[in-house]
């Protein structure tokens, strides 16, 4: 099964990730991972124009397709403490209060009938201490935990009860990752690179230079449609080291026929470089 591995819905309208999805989208892929957990992933698939059960959330290991049940947290049911009021501001930005203290800043999906997407609680001093973040159909995503405004630790849910996954931080930097078997991971890319492995008969393919590539494993296919030219017009210097090193974890390179002649040309080994049907 061939599956194009892209590090999120929020770089869409990146060309190469915008290739990827037209892949899927087209029938020419069998599947999308993503590399990276969004709370409205099921609404950007279907905008998209992309089958549920054809993309994959690696952080969750579910396809989309388990996620969608739900008619969403409608503002005025979210649940307030002591009494508190729920209130729309002049601005239309969203607020818990009570006695004329601000407990939570409230964030609405857009394009929605006030479905709650997250919940941002304050302290008494004004600093983020926790964000409850939710999906469109109201099922708890994710919570985050904050101290003196600094992000500590993310849940990540399966539902209100059941933890998938854990981020914790240090000084900004995510440096420890648990998954819901306990097994503990130095890094999220190290967590990622797990669950692609363990799933047999698959061939991934990335379409660029960011953090697909870091997240590549061995057998990974590296797909340009975009050019293997950077900036300044040199070949790219990652895509040199593919091509050089003989046990890189990217195995195969696809190019147009174009891309071709200029590594051609350039002298680089081409035995992993095949050219893409225009």
């Amino acid at each position: 099964m061939r599956v194009g591995l892209i590090n999120t819905f929020d770089e869409q309208t990146d060309s190469a990730v915008a290739w990827q999805i037209e892949q899927v989208r087209t029938g020419n892929l069998d599947e999308l991972w993503l590399a990276s957990p969004h709370e409205d992933a099921c609404q950007i698939a279907i905008d998209l124009g992309l089958e549920l059960h054809q993309v994959y959330d690696l952080y969750s290991q579910t396809y989309l397709a388990e996620q969608v049940d739900g008619e969403g947290l409608w503002f005025y049911d979210l649940p307030v403490p002591n009494q508190a009021q729920l209130v729309v501001n002049q601005d239309w930005s969203k607020s818990i209060v009570s006695s004329g203290r601000v407990l939570a800043d409230v964030r609405w999906f857009a394009n929605s009938n006030r479905l709650v997407q997250a919940v941002t609680w304050l302290t008494a001093a004004g600093q983020v201490d926790r964000k409850d973040i939710y999906q469109r159909n109201g099922r708890l995503f994710a919570k985050q935990y904050f101290h003196n405004g600094q992000l500590l630790q993310s849940d990540f849910y399966l539902d209100a009860k059941k933890i998938l996954v854990q981020d914790f931080y240090f000084q900004g930097l995510r440096n420890l990752v648990i998954d819901q078997r306990g097994q503990q991971y130095p890094s999220a890319e190290n967590y990622l690179k797990a669950v692609m492995m363990a799933k047999k008969n698959y061939q991934i393919q990335i379409s660029r230079f960011g953090r697909e590539f870091d997240l590549a494993i061995p057998g990974t296919t590296l797909v340009l449609p975009t050019g293997v030219l950077d900036e300044q017009q040199e070949i790219i210097p990652a895509l040199k080291e593919v091509l050089l090193q003989k046990n890189h974890v990217i195995t195969k390179v696809l190019v147009r026929p174009a891309d071709y002649a200029i590594l051609e040309s350039a002298g680089l080994p081409l035995n992993k470089v095949d050219q893409l049907d225009e």
